[in-house]
């Protein structure tokens, strides 16, 4: 047995030995090549924010009149326009409409109203400075239109080929207004003078006449308006008696019914008395009825046993007929004892009904009394007069109105006659003339004024401000001779820039100037730039809501670059706690901008996350997960590792 297990020994051993052809192969391959990756830390960082960016012109502009076109409405047909690719510089005409341009200028607020002499703003101190860059204007720029306004838009025009509008319209309206108004104000006081003069002459005997027949007949009018005022006061005077003998006469009838109340409640509570006794009677009748038809029944049913109830023997058919009889009467008694007192019950509930009515009556007629006591109370109190006007309110008053009035009339009549027999009184007609020359005066001023204030004015249709200029015309939606509507034009800015995106948590962290590294595999070095636009509102221009558009510019952005999408590196401070750090090579760009990282699972395989770049130091930089999850510990994938 040792020996064949030495030899079996020996035999396993020399089989280690031996390697067969496909396994020498096998072993001879080099090894497969193997992912290189590195932990998603959470750290704080001390970085740059890195974005990505377009690079290209300005963004497209659509023009499009801002109102109307001159100082009338016109059928708004194209005159002229430019060749598609012309630059456009300040000043200059980018269309012509109805044979009336409209200007480009350099500003922020847009062409909202027509502006006109005298009226106040930003948009007319924005005016006047670009009127001054285009060497019109040489004063300093203000937020009043005045005559140096004028007088610059008026030379602007001119050398552009074209005349200034003048006034509208409305403003001829005015002006023609106004004219009116000064004709009529001198109208009215060569009027007035002549009426002084009039007045300065005193009444005619003609006129003295007629103001004394006027006095006569004032006079006579007051004493027929007098005597209708007396008879409506007498006439109320006799209402008020008659009121007063019918309240009188209903106190006495009021208190006829109720002593009659009185009486008949007394009568019906006597006639309950009555019922109340015969009901008594009534129930003592029936109970002696009852005893009797109850005895009567014990005899019968003492002779039906066979015992006579008196003699105690058998009774004989005759005397059992005669106990029978007995009960019957008994019974019929009863009945009528009854019935007796039945309508003793009923008549003692009608005697209580009728006390209950009485009762009514007497209250009915108490309250009568009580109402017709007080009507003739307040008929005999101190204020009959109040009630009797108020009884003739209306007659009344119209008569005392006539009255009055006719009081009036006789008082103006004699004041109009004494007025002529004075000597003439001249102060109103004097008055009328100095109102009418007041009323000249100002009709003057105020068509001074208007002439001072109508003149050269600009419609908002003939200007159109934009941020930046010059500009190049991309577009043209219109031709010669079609008529406009809507968007006329699309121009783009010469200007290279570059436009991107920074998240809500970054915004605070950059401003407006800020330096800034352009980076790209298609230039060598970093370009050197600014941040030049951040708006602080998040989800302008088609951006999400959590995202602030920017807008970069530099010196010399190289052509190659134009319509790339590069990196934007943005110096900044570091990061406001922890957050998920990899190293920069673990980030990958796909074809529409956006950053992905390849993550290795558990099995072997990877799995592609979307994230959103943030703040970059040292090789490393911030990322936050868009689409899909990455977690602290997970293992990104920077390079593959070659086999060998």
């Amino acid at each position: 047995m040792a020996i064949a297990v030495a030899i079996a020994a020996a035999g396993w051993f020399a089989g280690r030995q031996i390697t067969s052809p496909e396994q020498a192969a096998i072993e001879a391959e080099a090894p497969p090549a193997s992912l290189i990756t590195v932990e998603v830390e959470r750290k704080e960082l001390v970085a740059d924010v890195i974005i990505r960016a377009d690079v290209g012109y300005d963004e497209p502009v659509a023009l499009r009149l801002s109102g109307a076109i001159g100082n009338r409405q016109v059928t708004q047909v194209v005159t002229s326009a430019p060749e598609r690719g012309a630059e456009l510089t300040e000043g200059a005409v980018a269309i012509e409409i109805a044979g009336r341009p409209v200007f480009l200028l350099v500003g922020q607020v847009p062409a909202y109203r027509d502006l006109r002499p005298q009226d106040q703003g930003p948009d007319i101190e924005q005016l006047e400075s670009a009127l001054a860059r285009l060497g019109h204007f040489d004063q300093t720029p203000d937020q009043v239109w005045d005559s140096a306004t004028g007088a610059a838009v008026s030379a602007w025009y001119e050398q552009a080929g074209y005349r200034a509008n003048g006034p509208d319209d409305d403003e001829e309206f005015a002006l023609k207004r106004a004219r009116d108004r000064v004709n009529s104000a001198r109208t009215t006081l060569t009027n007035a003078q002549k009426t002084l003069t009039e007045a300065a002459k005193g009444p005619t005997e003609l006129a003295l006449q007629q103001a004394r027949t006027a006095l006569v007949q004032a006079e006579l009018a007051l004493n027929q308006a007098r005597l209708d005022l007396q008879k409506v006061t007498t006439d109320a005077a006799d209402a008020v008696k008659k009121v007063t003998t019918d309240a009188a006469d209903a106190v006495k009838t009021a208190n006829d019914a109720v002593s009659t109340a009185r009486q008949g409640l007394a009568d019906s509570k006597a006639a309950v008395l009555v019922a109340e006794t015969n009901l008594a009677d009534a129930e003592l009748a029936r109970n002696r009825a009852a005893n009797a038809y109850t005895q009567a029944q014990t005899r019968m049913q003492s002779a039906t046993s066979g015992v006579h109830p008196d003699s105690g023997t058998v009774p004989t058919a005759a005397e059992q007929e005669e106990l029978r009889l007995a009960v019957a009467g008994a019974r019929s008694t009863l009945e009528a004892a009854e019935r007796a007192l039945e309508n003793a019950r009923q008549a003692v509930t009608d005697a209580n009904w009728a006390v209950t009515e009485a009762d009514n009556g007497l209250s009915d007629a108490t309250d009568d009394l009580t109402k017709a006591q007080q009507d003739l109370k307040k008929l005999e109190l101190p204020q009959a007069e109040t009630d009797l006007s108020n009884n003739t309110e209306n007659s009344q008053a119209q008569a005392a109105l006539a009255v009055r009035r006719s009081q009036d009339n006789v008082a103006a009549a004699q004041q109009t006659l004494e007025d002529m027999l004075q000597p003439p009184d001249t102060s109103d007609a004097q008055e009328q003339v100095l109102a009418a020359r007041r009323e000249l005066n100002a009709a003057e001023t105020d068509l001074t004024d208007l002439e001072n204030t109508t003149g050269v004015w600009l419609p908002a249709g003939e200007i159109i401000f934009l941020k930046r200029l010059p500009v190049r015309v991309d577009l043209l939606t219109t031709e010669r001779g079609s008529i406009i509507a809507g968007s006329f034009m699309t121009v783009t800015g010469s200007e290279l820039a570059l436009r991107g995106s920074v998240s809500e948590r970054d915004v605070d962290r950059i401003s407006e100037g800020i330096a800034v590294r352009i980076e790209d595999r298609a230039v060598g070095e970093p370009i050197e730039g600014t941040v030049r636009l951040l708006e602080q509102r998040a989800g302008t221009r088609n951006l999400p809501a959590d995202r602030h558009y920017v807008e970069l510019v530099a010196d010399e952005i190289p052509d190659e670059l134009v319509g790339r999408n590069v990196k934007v590196v943005i110096p900044v401070g570091g990061t406001d706690g922890p957050v998920l750090v990899v190293p920069n090579a673990a980030l990958s760009a796909t074809g529409d901008g956006s950053t992905n990282l390849e993550v290795e699972q558990t099995d072997g395989s990877t799995r592609f996350v979307s994230v959103e770049p943030g703040l970059s130091s040292g090789g490393q930089v911030e990322v936050t997960p868009l689409d899909g999850e990455l977690e602290s510990g997970d293992l990104v994938v920077v390079g593959v590792a070659s086999g060998g």
